[in-house]
């Protein structure tokens, strides 16, 4: 597969996040395409799975909207051969299908393993609820960081305000789902690696202070150190 990731420097920054990437050499591989803060939750998942990929991506900034790539306007989106997929839990749900077998390589090994699937079977919808509090959290992350460049605050805009309440309810209310062992005992889960990714993105670009529920710090400060996430870290943003 081929795979691109560039964060929100790709609005904001373009010529410090895109022309790295730009320069990579293009195949007639599939292409898997992530222009969002939130590309380390698949990046990882590739890591974890030993999935090959090389990346690219779209120089420009926002796509126009008569050559975006999926319907929605939004990304990610993975592309391979005929068939095209957006939204990341989609992207993440097909990886975790399609390449059932996959093993990390020897560097990537880590303990608890990699849960085979999306979200349990015998608590799939307990699980799928976790998984849509932490993608409600996420965007409102993003949203605040979208509104950051301008100086407005949650101190000075209603909607800002509204944004880090939901983000803190969600935190809330994940606090009580998750156990000592994460989200799901005896695995590294998807739920661990989608709560972590967001709230990673905040900490590295003081969006809000997320911190002080116990379960949650611990589950973060725990898998943190997982060889995929520190293989594909979110850095602070430092532009002169």
């Amino acid at each position: 597969g081929v795979l691109a990731a560039v964060g929100s420097s790709a609005m904001f920054h373009p010529q410090v996040a895109v022309e790295p990437i730009l320069n990579t050499r293009r195949t007639g591989k599939p292409l898997a395409a992530f222009f969002t803060p939130h590309a380390e939750k698949s990046l990882s998942l590739l890591a974890e799975k030993g999935i090959d990929y090389e990346a690219d991506v779209y120089d420009g900034g926002l796509r126009p909207e008569n050559s975006a790539p999926s319907p929605t306007l939004n990304i990610p989106m993975l592309e391979d051969g005929a068939l095209k997929l957006w939204e990341s839990d989609l992207i993440v749900d097909y990886l975790l299908r399609t390449y059932p077998d996959t093993k990390p390589k020897g560097d990537m090994a880590a303990s608890p393993p990699l849960a085979p699937w999306l979200a349990r079977p015998e608590k799939h919808w307990q699980d799928m609820t976790v998984l849509a509090t932490i993608a409600t959290m996420a965007s409102a992350i993003v949203n605040m960081r979208l509104i950051q460049p301008e100086g407005v605050t949650a101190n000075s805009s209603p909607y800002m305000s509204r944004q880090k309440t939901r983000v803190e309810r969600c935190l809330d209310w994940l606090e009580t789902q998750v156990t000592a062992e994460g989200f799901a005992p005896g695995w590294f889960s998807i739920m661990d690696l989608a709560f972590i990714c967001p709230v990673a993105f905040s900490e590295a670009r003081g969006v809000m202070a997320w911190r002080g529920r116990p379960r949650l710090d611990s589950l973060f400060d725990r898998f943190a150190s997982r060889p995929s996430l520190l293989a594909t870290p979110i850095k602070a943003l430092r532009v002169e």
